[in-house]
């Protein structure tokens, strides 16, 4: 359940979710509908209502305000890709379109997608053009943190205190009311394994909502702060995410004495690349002009 922020797998599938905005810096920026301006490129209300109809989608649990980031970020890391001298030729375009086409069965299958969306052809070339600049920029950004010190790694190691687990299982559903009914159905006596076989949307569902053992680093923040701050046998509040709303139950805990920075680098070397990430976008928001209308 890390999440790497679609680190380096930006699809083009994903990639439809969110128009490229920053091709027409001609356009009055105090029109009516622009909902944001980044270094003076508009964001429309259309724009931002179509992509969100879309992504939506994909993924019930998306907000307006999580769908406006996105756009947000994307003109940003477009930008950044093209002050570091990243371009797209034509050709390059051409060949992604047919790439693309080459995922549908047929023409016909390849219209009907389109058409099912709301999408035109104009809108998916201009699509892939936005994610070649984004996925050769962060490429190369990230390529600067596959690399980090024992000594980055070890404060990362003692700060999480990587020797501490927990286990616990957990039903995810997408929205809070969906939460508290979950958590009233155990309240009244219904088993937590039953119900998350029933309802969980995570594929943990599967075997009772149970995650195994893992540290603080291994699940997002909110759900690894309530699962640490739980005694054997509760039952958390819906906690959100970034995937939906948790019930979690705490089934134990230990210490493994076992873990050394050389057991877990490969998980320590995956949350600084996440950390350093996570660094890089807050640079280009900080960065930049950003005014929310």
């Amino acid at each position: 359940m890390i999440k790497l922020k679609k680190l380096l797998a930006l699809t083009i599938c994903l990639a439809l979710v969110a128009a490229f905005t920053g091709c027409d810096k001609n356009q009055a920026i105090n029109e009516d509908g622009v909902v944001a301006t980044v270094n003076d490129t508009p964001i429309t209300q259309e724009e931002l209502d179509m992509n969100y109809e879309f992504y939506i989608k994909m993924n019930p649990t998306v907000t307006k305000e999580d769908m406006l980031d996105k756009l947000i970020m994307d003109i940003l890391m477009v930008e950044a890709a093209q002050k570091n001298g990243i371009s797209v030729t034509e050709e390059q375009i051409n060949d992604e379109m047919e790439n693309f086409k080459a995922l549908n069965n047929s023409e016909e299958d390849y219209q009907k997608f389109l058409n099912d969306n709301g999408l035109t052809e104009e809108f998916l070339r201009s699509e892939i053009e936005k994610e070649f600049y984004i996925n050769h920029y962060l490429t190369i950004e990230m390529d600067k943190f596959n690399n980090p010190t024992d000594e980055e790694l070890q404060e990362i190691f003692d700060e999480y205190k990587m020797k501490e687990e927990v286990r616990a299982s957990h039903i995810l559903v997408n929205t809070e009311e969906e939460a508290k009914a979950v958590l009233d159905r155990i309240n009244k006596g219904d088993k937590f394994e039953d119900v998350a076989k029933e309802l969980s949307i995570d594929g943990s569902a599967s075997t009772g909502g149970d995650l195994g053992y893992f540290s603080r680093i291994r699940m997002v923040k909110p759900f690894s702060d309530a699962a640490f701050s739980m005694e054997i046998g509760d039952i958390s509040q819906p906690v959100e995410s970034e995937f939906g709303y948790h019930i979690i139950q705490l089934t134990d805990k230990k210490t493994d004495e076992s873990k050394t920075l050389e057991t877990e680098r490969q998980t320590l070397t995956q949350y600084y690349t996440y950390f350093k990430y996570n660094e890089m976008l807050d640079d280009l928001k900080n960065n930049a002009d950003i005014v929310i209308k």
